[in-house]
């Protein structure tokens, strides 16, 4: 029996599209909102040392590791912001490429939103460029659903590696918390040895099982309450993502294809 072969042309070739799963849309973010948030963290450490904070503030933010877990999450949060600008800026492109009723003018703030994000206006037109390509050398509606399917396969899976940072923080969050609860379990062990030990420390090392056992407790608690904002950040941007592709679906496809025939 022969073999059967699929005659049918190959979708858009990734190589010859600018922008996806490109490098900058990663780093470039993530570098602004590293430096963002280093620059709010020395603030917060110069305020620190003139006001006194509430109780139940500076149990956690007087701790080192818990200041390091929490910006962490503020450097995510950061890069979360930015990507949702992303993706809103890449929208608006698209509805002045293609002159919809909701196209608006661009904009200076608009451009360095886009920049910040990672994005180049120029990556929209050579995907447009790249599906225009492809549309000369399709000769029925299965080639139609085969690029449609095709394009919303590369959008998601182009979220996904703009996304990874999100998830990684996900992940990290709570297995820095439980460190930290191995950090202080060990601590408090250390204390209640010296605490058992008859001598002169017998005392400190009573503190020493009291501090230990809040420092595991306050990290896991830091990483376990931190993780949760997380998580709706990347529910709130995989949604705006499905979002922005429809949009690709209904404006670049359908705006590109409407001529041809069945």
């Amino acid at each position: 029996m022969q073999p059967v072969v699929n005659d049918k042309p190959p979708p858009f070739d990734i190589d010859r599209v600018g922008g996806l799963f490109s490098e900058r849309q990663i780093v470039l973010p993530l570098a602004v909102a590293s430096l963002i948030t280093l620059a709010l963290s020395l603030t917060f450490l110069h305020v620190q040392t003139l006001v006194t904070l509430p109780a139940g503030l500076s149990r956690y933010l007087d701790n080192g590791y818990c200041q390091s877990m929490i910006a962490l999450f503020v450097a995510i949060l950061l890069y979360a912001m930015l990507q949702y600008l992303g993706l809103h800026a890449e929208r608006l492109h698209l509805q002045q490429r293609f002159g919809t009723d909701e196209a608006r003018q661009g904009s200076r703030l608009q451009d360095w939103l886009a920049y910040l994000s990672g994005r180049s206006m120029r990556d929209e037109e050579t995907v447009a460029a790249a599906l225009q390509r492809w549309s000369g050398q399709a000769r029925d509606r299965e080639d139609w659903t085969l690029v449609s399917d095709y394009l919303l396969m590369l959008r998601s899976q182009q979220h996904q590696h703009n996304f990874a940072p999100i998830g990684f923080a996900i992940w990290v969050l709570p297995l820095l918390g439980f460190i930290g609860t191995v950090i202080g379990i060990t601590q408090a062990v250390s204390g209640l040895e010296a605490s058992i030990i008859p001598s002169d420390g017998g005392a400190s090392g009573l503190g020493g099982v009291l501090g230990g056992l809040a420092f595991a407790f306050d990290t896991t608690f830091v990483g376990l309450v931190l993780v949760i904002p997380t998580m709706l950040l990347l529910l709130i941007l995989r949604a705006r993502a499905q979002k922005l592709d429809m949009v690709y679906y209904r404006i670049l496809l359908d705006r590109l294809f409407h001529d041809r025939p069945d």
